[in-house]
């Protein structure tokens, strides 16, 4: 489905739980910021070497999603502060204070 300025927000639930935004795991409505949620999912596995809560069943996922906020680096003293910075402005749990793709690219 593609979203347009008369339906700016989906509703369905597809997806690897440990990927998806807090918005998707409530079962709200969402837009095109699910994908920067995903986008900073990816950077935690690519230097944790997995994403977070991999080990988990696919309902705890759901539930440490919603209740622990957004996942956060093992050990963010062994990264970079543009690292961080750029986790952080990708992994906010309220969809309003999550940067778009535009504003990560400036």
């Amino acid at each position: 489905a593609q979203l347009s300025p008369e339906r700016s927000k989906r509703s369905s639930s597809v997806g690897t739980p440990s990927w998806m935004a807090p918005e998707v795991v409530r079962g709200e409505a969402y837009g095109p910021k699910v994908d920067i949620w995903s986008l900073g999912i990816m950077g935690l596995e690519m230097v944790e070497g997995e994403a977070p809560y991999e080990r988990e069943a696919r309902l705890r996922v759901f539930e440490l999603i919603e209740r622990n906020g957004p996942p956060k680096l093992q050990n963010p003293r062994h990264h970079s502060a543009l690292l961080r910075d750029f986790l952080r402005c990708c992994l906010q749990a309220d969809e309003d204070r999550r940067w778009s793709a535009q504003e990560l690219l400036q």
